[in-house]
């Protein structure tokens, strides 16, 4: 009598449990009402089902940049540029502040035409900070 009650019991758990995973329900979509209105989105063809916009600094993310990397680039472009001798980058935050020495032999005009093109330059580059150009003597 024992065994035929555990057997029943057993049976009983397992209908129980496969109504209540929907297996035996056979209606997979739930009933919708006028008010309901499903839109489907899609994701970014990037390989990662659009996860890649989620966070920005994540390492995988095309678009993620340390300072460091910013700041060669920032040199860089300030390479590019003739009269420079000596520059120094700091960042902080959405800042960026940059000193430049010019050379000795610019005449004060030559150096405000240099601080205005390191200022360009660097805002057409960097767009990302808010960057400030100052000249050194």
């Amino acid at each position: 009598m024992f065994r035929g009650m555990l057997r029943f019991t057993g049976a009983l758990l397992l209908i129980m449990s496969l109504v209540g995973c929907g297996i035996s329900s056979g209606n997979k979509n739930p009933p919708q009402t006028a008010d309901a209105k499903y839109k489907a989105q899609q994701y970014k063809q990037d390989g990662m089902l659009g996860i890649t916009s989620v966070n920005p600094n994540d390492p995988l993310n095309p678009t993620y940049h340390h300072y460091e990397d910013d700041a060669n680039l920032m040199k860089a472009v300030l390479a590019q540029l003739q009269g420079i001798e000596k520059s120094n980058i700091a960042i902080n935050g959405p800042k960026a502040k940059v000193r430049i020495t010019p050379k000795a032999s610019l005449t004060a005009d030559q150096v405000e035409e240099l601080r205005s093109q390191a200022q360009m330059a660097l805002n057409t580059n960097m767009p990302r900070y808010k960057v400030t150009v100052k000249m050194m003597r």
